[in-house]
């Protein structure tokens, strides 16, 4: 049985809001479907308050993305450490938000060298390393070296850190177990249902 995927567009998780209004107004517009299953973690309660009135919405129960392709919150709470500061990165992440890109050359032609360099460590000044979550789903040697680019640029350790895909193969198969929020018709969903 064929399902339709809808991509979003990539970074909406950086302003809540913005990813709440654009998955509703998504939701809002699919018919003749039983469920809606929504590939996101709790992103900055960017998913709170989302309801379709026909469908029930499923979700994987994560605090975050990199918890959920981790494998387990547990396992990415063990990973920060205690050492707290690493900017994770998958392919996917990386090419929508590259922090040298980002933090750096966007600035570039606005504030000159000197000042975009400033901004972007400043911006950066809490991460002591980037993390490559590894997965099936690219090629993790040549993203590692992508990678190597901004680490360097910052002054950031270079870090790699296996990950998984199998919470979304669970939603995707519908094995929704008790790391899935299963949201009925008619009901909002709440920070509970997240986390």
């Amino acid at each position: 049985m064929d399902y339709p995927v809808i991509f979003m567009e990539p970074g909406l998780h950086e302003n809540p809001e913005k990813l709440k209004d654009a998955l509703q107004k998504m939701i809002n517009q699919l018919s003749n479907v039983d469920f809606i299953l929504l590939g996101y973690a709790l992103c900055g309660n960017g998913l709170i308050g989302l309801t379709s009135k026909n469908a029930t919405l499923v979700l994987p129960q994560y605090h975050d993305c990199i918890a959920m392709l981790l494998g387990s919150n547990e396992r990415y709470r063990a990973n920060l450490g205690s050492e707290i500061g690493g900017l994770f990165l998958t392919g996917g992440w990386l090419k929508y938000f590259n922090p040298k890109q980002k933090f750096y050359e966007d600035w570039l032609p606005r504030f000159g060298h000197d000042k975009a360099l400033k901004y972007g460590k400043r911006m950066l000044a809490d991460y002591k390393r980037i993390i490559l979550v590894e997965n099936e789903s690219y090629d993790v040697d040549a993203t590692f070296l992508e990678m190597r680019e901004p680490a360097k640029f910052f002054g950031l350790e270079e870090h790699r850190m296996r990950g998984t895909l199998d919470v979304i193969r669970k939603l995707v198969k519908g094995e929704w177990d008790g790391n899935f929020q299963i949201v009925p018709p008619g009901r909002k969903t709440e920070l509970w249902d997240l986390v």
